[in-house]
């Protein structure tokens, strides 16, 4: 008889230490999907050992149910290895350097393998002849079946051994250690059973490095903490850049404003104004003012984003290296005396839906003529970008010296609205874009395209375009990462609307200090977005007195959107003899802002 035991003691282990694991959310990434696998599919394994062990028992009986499982424990041992074979290939090339979308598709080709290759040999097995021998006090197999599972998995062990000595320098030593100690313990299982044939061991090693692989994963804690450390450090290598484009943006507001002094300054001291001088000063005011409403609307706008103007293209490209091409195209033009620098941001999604083509067309002409133009002087091209949700809005100006454009030029281009014609397609195939077919096909890509030119100071172009961003597997996990958090520190998430930016401050400061996980909002619309786009909050505070969207306003369109969060008005004192009415409008509860603390202490429990 075999040593039910061992599969006894290895059953009642995994069978708690599935219950340990899946009693948590766990972090979705490839190698805990895996072992989520190889738990539940030890668990059978051994199930159908202990099958095997009464089968052969009552094998004169029952000879097909035991013929039957155990061919399906073999099966079993073959699915187990080719399993832990696509967990060898994640341990070894998903590292932090490996380029993400080619190691996705590179994993799932393995994966589809590994499943080919078992379903074939399964097949295979389950015809090649099983014969038993049974001793005096106990039976086990042999014959071709059980000789070809055993080439099979030596030949898979093999092909471990190969893809480890490939990847030697990736090796990591807490994830290495369990493919290493099942290749020692299986070679050691191996010559073993070749002398006690009746000992099943194979399950329980199995059993073992599963046991063994809950340690040596990346702890889903540390990885946690990791990211979040991670994720601060973008965030706030995110605001610094924001800060300092929205420095340059309002001094660029400076500019034409003052500019508009200047014309009005110069009406009023003339006294006798002609026709033509009252003309050029409203030419001159007009083109300030566009420049001022284009800074605000198109740039600086970034709560203007428009869902259902944004194009969403089926194509998508790799934003960095469509710049790092026209980079490099821009240096291989730019003349002695001409300073050329071209300046990209690292907070820009690496990923969007787009016509990337189109837009590398447009970009290198533009800088193609700025630099056979401008002999001497500088060519600055700057790129900067604004994310909001799954869109990223691309800001790229072109800065460059030694020529002027003339007014009316430029109000030609920028009040085109034809579309772009089949001579000018044609010019566009062949790469022959002038600034008049730039601004149509920025146009033509949902894009905004803005040109300034000054005498003594040169031109600058700057086109906006929203793109939306390729979802990736960080931005998939970031649900999985709030309910991990909300699921270990068993807090609270409660988003703030308040357009006083004291008040915000002061309300995150009180409810921080109480252990509550706090986002804030400044705008209505912005928050019913984010209830739009799918984020999960257990109360909203929302101040009643908001522009464009009060308080009301912002509850009626969350509850649209069948939102069940707790959501608690914010009232001023003025307002607290009709707080009934706005809980018969649908809140919750109100607050009374003067008597702020004592009240969030009460009601937001």
């Amino acid at each position: 008889m075999n040593i039910i035991w061992l599969q006894l003691a290895s059953l009642v282990y995994i069978v708690f230490l599935n219950i340990i694991y899946f009693s948590k959310n766990r972090l979705s990434t490839l190698e805990n999907n895996v072992y989520k696998k190889l738990l539940v599919l030890n668990v059978l394994g051994l199930l159908i050992e202990l099958c095997c062990f009464y089968s052969v028992s009552h094998m004169d009986t029952m000879p097909f149910f035991n013929a039957f499982v155990t061919r399906l424990l073999l099966v079993y041992y073959f699915g187990f290895i080719m399993l832990y074979t696509y967990y060898v290939f994640i341990v070894a090339h998903n590292t932090d350097d490996a380029d993400k979308k080619k190691l996705t598709s590179f994993l799932a080709k393995v994966r589809n393998i590994c499943f080919i290759v078992f379903a074939i040999n399964s097949i295979i097995m389950s015809f090649l002849p099983l014969e038993y021998y049974k001793g005096e006090n106990y039976v086990y197999s042999y014959g071709t079946a059980v000789n070809y599972l055993v080439v099979s998995l030596a030949v898979v062990i093999g092909v471990w051994l190969i893809v480890l000595f490939k990847h030697f320098k990736n090796i990591k030593v807490k994830k290495y250690l369990p493919i290493i100690t099942f290749i020692v313990l299986a070679g050691i299982g191996g010559v073993v059973q070749s002398i006690y044939p009746q000992l099943l061991l194979t399950t329980p090693i199995e059993t073992f490095i599963i046991f063994l692989m809950f340690f040596t994963i990346e702890n889903p804690d540390m990885k946690m903490i990791n990211e979040l450390l991670e994720n601060r450090k973008i965030i706030e290598r995110a605001n610094e850049e924001k800060s300092v484009f929205l420095f340059k943006a309002s001094q660029g507001l400076k500019e034409p404003v003052n500019n508009i002094d200047k014309q009005i300054e110069l009406f009023n001291q003339v006294k006798e104004n002609t026709s033509e001088d009252v003309g050029n000063i409203i030419e001159n005011i007009d083109a300030n003012n566009k420049k001022i409403r284009y800074l605000i609307n198109e740039v600086i706008g970034i709560n203007s984003f428009d869902i259902n103007n944004i194009k969403k293209s089926k194509n998508t490209y790799n934003i960095y290296s469509l710049l790092e091409n026209i980079k490099a195209r821009g240096n291989a033009l730019v003349k002695n005396g001409v300073d050329y620098k071209f300046e990209v941001v690292e907070n820009i999604p690496k990923e969007l839906y787009g016509d990337g083509i189109r837009l590398k067309q447009v970009l290198i002409s533009i800088l193609t003529n700025c630099l056979n133009t401008t002999k001497q002087g500088f060519v600055l091209v700057d790129v900067n970008s604004f994310t909001r949700y799954d869109i990223c809005r691309l800001v790229i100006s072109i800065k460059y010296s030694d020529e002027n454009i003339d007014v009316q030029d430029i109000n030609n281009i920028l009040n085109q609205d034809a579309e772009i014609t089949e001579q000018e397609s044609y010019r566009l195939e062949k790469s022959d874009i002038d600034l008049s077919l730039a601004y149509k096909v920025v146009k033509s890509l949902g894009g905004t395209m803005y040109i300034k030119s000054e005498k003594d100071k040169g031109v600058e172009i700057t086109i906006t375009i929203d793109q939306y961003i390729v979802e990736n597997e960080e931005i998939k996990n970031n649900s999985n990462v709030d309910s991990y958090i909300k699921s270990r520190r068993n807090i609270k998430r409660v988003l703030v609307v308040d357009d006083e930016e004291e008040e915000i401050r002061k309300i995150k400061k009180i409810l921080e200090s109480r252990g509550y996980d706090i986002v804030t909002s400044m705008y209505g619309k912005d928050a019913v977005d984010r209830i739009r786009n799918k984020e999960k909050y257990d109360i909203i505070l929302i101040d009643d007195e908001m522009p464009l969207m009060n308080g009301i306003n912002v509850l009626q369109e969350m509850n649209k959107l069948k939102d069940k969060s707790k959501k608690i008005v914010l009232l001023g004192r003025d307002k607290l003899f009709i707080a009934k009415h706005y809980i018969e409008d649908g809140f919750d509860d109100f607050i009374d802002k003067e008597k702020l603390i004592k009240e969030i202490e009460e009601k937001i429990k």
